[in-house]
């Protein structure tokens, strides 16, 4: 199948607005009066080892013990983000990623966008259960933890799925006319992020970077290719 889905600039227009609607939210996160509230309780990737975490010993490290007086404050502050996570940051992440695929596939359903496609729809599934997991968590942190593995594990698969989908990417890039190389080796940032993360766990700010990386050139083409007068070249 390589099929044409609409306009090319289409494509390039709607994965612009997703991709403005991800920093909306991004910024979002930061400004959440309960996050602002804990910000002398929290580490700065307190979010993503909370992710990611499979003992007591490392919820503790996030959360403190059931005595400390930090512990109400960092709970209210994960669950207004991983509540905005659901409604409103893993939407439009997937939304960007789905629209990515085929923008730069110039809105053909080539194989490469469709196994783009896949691994984005893949990505979403592992973070709805990871993030609903982490939120049943929290009204009991040393009752819950048996929840914790479910949580990583699906957090691991979502990270590993956002590495394959910016692989994925990366090829669409170099098999498009004219090739793009530099968007394809700044793409490849996720999936080395990811591999760090995985290799050392001190690496874990690895992973969001990686993503940044990879993601902020697509938002920027995008708009610039959304606004450009003239056709929309594949």
């Amino acid at each position: 199948m390589n099929r044409t889905i609409g306009p090319p600039r289409l494509w390039a227009a709607l994965t612009a607005c997703a991709g403005v609607l991800v920093l909306a939210v991004t910024v979002a996160f930061r400004l959440l009066p309960e996050v602002s509230e804990a910000a002398g309780c929290m580490s700065e990737g307190a979010v993503v080892e909370f992710e990611l975490a499979r003992t007591l010993d490392a919820l503790q490290t996030i959360f403190g013990l059931p005595s400390d007086s930090c512990r109400p404050a960092v709970i209210a502050a994960m669950d207004a983000v991983n509540h905005l996570d659901v409604f409103a940051y893993i939407p439009v992440y997937t939304a960007f990623a789905l629209c990515a695929a085929l923008f730069l596939s110039g809105a053909r359903l080539s194989p490469l966008a469709l196994a783009a496609i896949g691994l984005a729809l893949v990505a979403l599934a592992a973070d709805y259960v990871e993030t609903l997991t982490l939120l049943a968590i929290t009204p009991g942190i040393e009752r819950n933890l048996g929840l914790a593995p479910i949580a990583s594990t699906a957090a691991g698969i979502k990270f590993g799925a956002l590495a394959a989908h910016a692989m994925a990417l990366a090829a669409i890039c170099l098999e498009a006319r004219p090739r793009r190389w530099i968007l394809a080796i700044l793409l490849l940032a996720a999936p080395l992020g990811f591999v760090a993360a995985a290799s050392d766990p001190l690496r874990l700010p690895m992973l969001t970077l990686g993503l940044t990386v990879a993601w902020a050139p697509i938002m920027a083409l995008a708009v610039w290719r959304a606004l450009r007068p003239g056709p929309l070249r594949a």
